[in-house]
């Protein structure tokens, strides 16, 4: 029996490689499996970091 998919633009669930609705490609409803032993985790942490919005610094107390 093949794995259920579902599309990531318009989250239809479907059996197919693509899309009854839109055409466009389906993966894996599921996540990843963790692991603790994880060899690519430092990788993975690091992109993310990468496309997060830097922080916004705020004005720290002044003494006048």
């Amino acid at each position: 029996m093949p794995a259920m998919r579902k599309c990531r633009t318009c989250l239809t669930y479907t059996f197919s490689e693509s899309c009854p609705k839109c055409g466009n490609p389906t993966g894996t409803p599921h996540p990843a499996r963790f692991s603790p032993h994880d060899p690519y985790g430092k990788y993975r942490r690091a992109l993310l970091a990468l496309d997060a919005p830097a922080p916004e610094k705020t004005p720290g107390p002044t003494s006048e």
